[in-house]
């Protein structure tokens, strides 16, 4: 702790008024960098000494020196620093593919389809009800006026959404290895994909209702096939970049860290600039390498020596992006939904569980690793701002409020639940 507060007490002093005006100079992007950076890692290595996940001190300590509270980093050096988002994602995301053998998940696709499909179901039906059966005076306080069909309509599809980067990042700070976690992670992976698809179908249908004025929904077909053609163009560069990677590991076997570190910025770059998904891209080129090679211990293996200060540097960025200013203003309402969704995570969780006849564990405990949330949300919200300036922008900003909340108590939820099914320390490094 003493380190903590040395810390903390110099860069303190180093942004005084007094100080600059002595030495002559103004607190440089690097050096507030290297502060979160170190800070973040001293954070979560404490917070660790609880029992909690290290990213949980990662992500509190960026929310500690991000713009909203001691304001170490500005809004414009989390916008310089999120280069760093690309390169962690996408090896967020190989890792990801890495795990996912097909020998472990076919004995569980019944229960990852179970898991996905009732999860989505009782949660967007489960919100639809609310807008109906509530009054919608308290929602209105601070949205403004809204048809409840599509508002909650699209608040449900984002609900839910789990975060697979944060999912990942807990399983491999806790080592863990396992039937929970491989289920946990192969649902989570999937329902990015499914949410993906449907946040673009019920953005499409609710944009039609509110330019009809509510005179009923409709199919922008454009909109469908530009996603389908989004989807196949990242399947076949996955298939790729999952295909180079195995060549690599064959032929060259040379400076592998840095190759890989290579073609997650490659990766990233080109995806971004040509519109297709990332996370998809890494995660079928991570699964080619891991099921279709005998390379895939080799790519694990030099994607964790440099994992930690990855996810320090992703983790401590996204607690600092995270709208503090959103959450004060509305966390009475963020609380209320975040305890709605995790009722019915609990119930869609119970009710695949039951029907796949997965252990009674996940039943009774599954929900806690799917509270999570983080870039896919966060991603979806900003496109509701853009696409539906009725009431687009009040509603990103009570969705930052939940991201916050879930953001910070999914990890710890995770981190219990592999720890209680005793599957976290088992993987062999």
């Amino acid at each position: 702790m003493i380190e903590l507060i040395i810390l903390l007490a110099g860069m303190i002093l180093w942004r005084m008024e007094i100080i600059q005006a002595y030495i002559g100079t103004q607190p440089s992007l690097a050096l507030s960098f290297g502060f979160i950076l170190l800070f973040a890692f001293l954070f979560g290595q404490r917070i660790s000494r609880y029992k909690l996940p290290q990213i949980t001190g990662f992500i509190l300590a960026g929310i500690l020196g991000g713009p909203y509270l001691l304001g170490f980093l500005s809004h414009a050096d989390v916008q310089t620093l999120q280069i760093f988002d690309g390169l962690a994602l996408s090896l967020i995301a190989l890792i990801a593919g890495g795990e996912m053998r097909i020998s472990r998940l076919r004995e569980q696709l019944k229960a990852i389809f179970n898991l996905v499909l009732w999860q989505t179901v009782f949660i967007i039906g489960g919100f639809i009800l609310i807008g109906f059966l509530l009054p919608l005076r308290v929602f209105q306080e601070q949205i403004g006026y809204f048809a409840p069909l599509p508002f909650f309509l699209m608040l449900g599809t984002l609900a839910t959404a789990t975060s697979p980067s944060t999912t990942i990042a807990v399983i491999t700070e806790t080592r863990a290895k396992g039937r929970l976690t491989d289920l946990i992670l192969g649902t989570a992976v999937v329902k990015d994909f499914v949410v993906i698809l449907l946040f673009a179908f019920s953005l499409s249908l609710v944009k039609s209702w509110v330019a009809g004025a509510g005179g009923g929904p409709g199919l922008d077909w454009k909109v469908i096939f530009r996603i389908l053609e989004e989807v196949g163009g990242s399947l076949l560069l996955g298939v790729v970049i999952g295909g180079g990677l195995v060549l690599y590991l064959k032929y060259i076997q040379r400076e592998v860290t840095v190759f890989i570190l290579s073609i997650a910025f490659f990766s990233y770059e080109i995806s971004h600039s040509l519109g297709f998904h990332p996370l998809l891209i890494c995660l079928l080129a991570g699964f080619i390498v891991e099921n279709y090679s005998p390379y895939g211990t080799n790519l694990i293996k030099a994607i964790e020596k440099v994992a930690l200060p990855i996810f320090v540097i992703f983790f401590a960025i996204s607690g600092a992006s995270l709208d503090m200013g959103a959450l004060r203003k509305s966390w009475l309402l963020a609380l209320a939904i975040v305890l709605v969704r995790g009722g019915l995570k609990f119930l869609g969780t119970f009710s695949g569980a039951k029907l796949s006849q997965a252990d009674r564990g996940v039943s009774r405990w599954g929900w806690a690793g799917f509270i999570s949330q983080a870039g896919v949300t966060l991603g979806m919200a900003v496109i509701i701002e853009k696409e539906i300036p009725l009431w687009g922008a009040h509603l990103k900003a009570l969705i930052l409020a939940v991201i916050a909340l879930n953001q910070i108590i999914g990890p710890i939820l995770l981190q219990k639940l592999l720890v209680k099914s005793g599957e976290a320390g088992q993987k062999q490094l």
